[in-house]
């Protein structure tokens, strides 16, 4: 298990709810396509990893994305500073 999923687990399991953020909406700052949008939040941390790459600021947007997991910020929250760390 990576420590984002731990995190994430151990999260859900010492608060006892499961997030279900899976079914919002954010609007974020994609760095593929440069440029906002709406989008379903990934289910998964790699599937928003996906999401970033592809971009010149890729790693830098992954490792922000990282960081804010391990801080204890939902996919969606962490998804959305990644995608402004491409802007600045």
């Amino acid at each position: 298990m990576s420590s984002l999923e731990q995190t994430a687990s151990e999260r859900a399991n010492g608060w006892g709810f499961v997030s279900m953020e899976h079914h919002d909406q954010i609007r974020w700052y994609n760095p593929k396509l440069e440029d906002f949008e709406w989008r379903e939040v990934p289910r998964t941390d790699e599937q928003a990893l996906e999401a970033l790459g592809g971009s010149p600021h890729s790693s830098a947007c992954a490792e922000t994305y990282r960081e804010w997991r391990e801080l204890g910020a939902s996919i969606g929250a962490a998804l959305m500073r990644a995608g402004e760390q491409a802007i600045e």
